[in-house]
């Protein structure tokens, strides 16, 4: 099982403002930020965190993306709402995914720096 995850961030500040956003839906927020480290979750558990990159790092693979469960289908709507409106691109907007399974809902947007973000919920 996964405990967290990690990105790097060439737009450090405005990463963690786009993180604040786009997470709220799913009821994390910024826990930490001190600069060097942007933690998120909730006050029991940081599970997202996010450090500046040097411009000549990579911060994106190929094929590499974030799958955040949403709890709702609602909440997989506002949250790709959020990051289109906080100047994420639009990769799908929220929908079925038959070929994925039955009951599949989800979106997908990229961050900032290129990072692929899925949001999804398997709820009605």
């Amino acid at each position: 099982m996964i405990d967290h995850i990690s990105i790097g961030s060439h737009r450090y500040a405005e990463a963690v403002a786009f993180y604040g956003r786009v997470l709220a839906p799913l009821g994390l927020s910024l826990q930490r930020d001190t600069g060097k480290e942007a933690a998120f979750g909730t006050a029991d558990r940081w599970c997202f965190f996010v450090y500046p990159a040097e411009t000549a790092q990579a911060v994106t693979a190929a094929g590499a993306h974030i799958a955040w469960g949403a709890p709702s289908r609602a909440a997989v709507e506002q949250m790709h709402a959020e990051a289109l409106a906080a100047a994420g691109a639009d990769l799908w907007a929220p929908r079925t995914r038959p070929d994925i399974s039955d009951s599949y809902y989800g979106a997908m947007f990229s961050d900032l720096d290129g990072h692929r973000v899925e949001v999804k919920t398997d709820a009605a």
